[in-house]
C-alpha cells in the first residue's frame, strides 16, 4: 500500500533514539513522504541531517512542544551506511 505519508511518532526520546527507529523502519516504508514527530530540537536536527545527507528534501516545523520532521522520500539515496 503506497500512502501519501508515513508517520512515525518518536516523542519523548532523545537523540539518537528517533534516528535509530527511523533507520530500522525505513526499508519498509513505501509512502512518498515521511513525517517523524519528536520532542527535542536535537532529535529533529539529527533526523534532518541524516536525510539531507541522502539528498532528500526536509522541512522541520514546530507544533507546540513537538517537532515535525517531514521528508520527501522521492529523491532519497541509499548510501549503504547503516
Amino acid at each position: 500500500m503506497n500512502n501519501a505519508e508515513e508517520r512515525i511518532v518518536a516523542k519523548g526520546l532523545s537523540h539518537p533514539g528517533p534516528l535509530l527507529i527511523v533507520k530500522k523502519k525505513l526499508p519498509e516504508i513505501t509512502a512518498q513522504s515521511l513525517r517523524v514527530i519528536v520532542t527535542g530540537r536535537e532529535a529533529a536536527d539529527g533526523l534532518a541531517a541524516f536525510f539531507e545527507g541522502r539528498s532528500a528534501s526536509v522541512s522541520v516545523d514546530r507544533t507546540g512542544d513537538d517537532y515535525h520532521v517531514v521528508v520527501d522520500l522521492s529523491n532519497l539515496e541509499d548510501t549503504g551506511d547503516e
